[in-house]
């Protein structure tokens, strides 16, 4: 984010924490409990939301060099993004041509990836370099490469389409509306640190809506969160997009300097939204994603919380912060999800979304219409 955004949101921020307010919608709103239950619907989000929608999976800076590969999953497809020695930008179904196992795993740098079932080994452009006993297949090695998937690195951010037949240009222009807001954070610049990964017993949007709103802080983050953030916080949206930010206390004594003396980031956090639901976490120092996607049912969900820093010397300063935030997700955000999922499921009461959350109103809202 450049400087005069950055001055703006801060002062936006000073606003509310002075006049103990927070951004809100019109009115509260109500939804029914089965939306986090139903089967029927639970098949139209993963296809629509998910399987049919480009998805964030990482940032370029993990893949910038020459000759670099990142993998990940995604709706239980293995992915491996490339970057070739020509600077050339890929991605592929991380399975062998052979019998589909995994041609790679982590990140890092290397020329060939190599399965590590039967050895056969592939460029960085996909294609089959490699087979021992390669006298005893009959197939072409041009027909065993590895399946491409259309892949963009545009705005700092890795968007993959999880079916071959998603076209480029939907690829390239998924996160346009939102693009600006992303300029000057160097998401090309950033460095891998760590993925969790989780299997929750709660709907994948009562996971998301866990980072949309800081009604909860005062309580559920009693000792962790809520000593150092104020739950003011304000909004906006960008297309399908949203951004909702959050500062560190004490955020209204720099009214008391010159705008020329503010930081250059936020003292906070702000929290990104990208279509259908992936959380793009910064904060003065580092960045995070939160990715959440339905599970094997409706009641269930897999979630990826992953860590970058921006700089390789300060990496155990950057770690320290992405496992501080880790861990509260982990121990506090999602018991309270599931928790949330077996009383749904239970009692089955309306969902209710008040005035003072309107992230989370913003995003019901949108994934209805993508429904309907």
């Amino acid at each position: 984010m450049n400087t005069i955004k950055t001055e703006q949101l801060i002062a936006r921020l000073i606003d509310r924490v002075s006049s103990d307010t927070t951004d809100e919608s019109a009115e509260s709103v109500i939804a029914s409990s089965a939306i986090f239950t139903d089967l029927e619907r639970f098949k139209k989000e993963r296809e629509i939301l998910f399987l049919n929608t480009p998805q964030v999976i990482g940032y370029a800076g993990e893949v910038a060099q020459p000759d670099s590969y990142l993998t990940a999953e995604c709706m239980g497809i293995p992915i491996v993004v490339t970057r070739d020695s020509d600077g050339v930008l890929r991605a592929f179904i991380n399975a062998c041509g052979h019998r589909g196992a995994k041609v790679a795993e982590g990140c890092g740098n290397k020329k060939r990836l190599t399965c590590g079932f039967h050895g056969w080994s592939y460029a960085l452009d996909g294609s089959l370099v490699g087979r021992p006993k390669d006298d005893c297949f009959a197939s072409d090695r041009s027909q065993c490469g590895l399946r491409a998937l259309p892949v963009s690195d545009k705005s700092g951010l890795i968007v993959v389409g999880l079916r071959s037949d998603i076209s480029q240009q939907v690829v390239d222009h998924a996160l346009d509306d939102i693009a600006e807001e992303f300029s000057g954070f160097d998401f090309d610049k950033l460095h891998t640190l760590e993925t969790r990964r989780y299997e929750v017993a709660a709907n994948w949007k009562l996971v998301v809506s866990l980072s949309h709103e800081g009604y909860h802080f005062a309580n559920l983050h009693r000792d962790s969160l809520a000593p150092m953030m104020t739950s003011h916080g304000v909004v906006d949206e960008f297309g399908l997009h949203t951004r909702w930010a959050f500062a560190l206390k004490g955020i209204e004594k720099l009214a008391e300097k010159e705008r020329t003396l503010w930081p250059s980031r936020l003292p906070g956090a702000i929290n990104h939204t990208v279509y259908p639901g992936t959380l793009i976490v910064v904060n003065p120092g580092d960045s995070q994603i939160i990715r959440v996607e339905p599970g094997a049912k409706p009641e269930t969900s897999v979630v990826y919380f992953s860590g970058v820093c921006t700089d390789l010397d300060k990496r155990e300063e950057s770690m320290q912060t992405y496992i501080f935030g880790g861990d509260i997700f982990a121990t506090e955000d999602l018991p309270a999800a599931v928790q949330c999922q077996q009383g749904l499921s239970a009692s089955k009461k309306d969902f209710i979304i008040g005035k003072n959350e309107p992230v989370v109103q913003m995003w019901f809202k949108r994934w209805q219409e993508a429904l309907e």
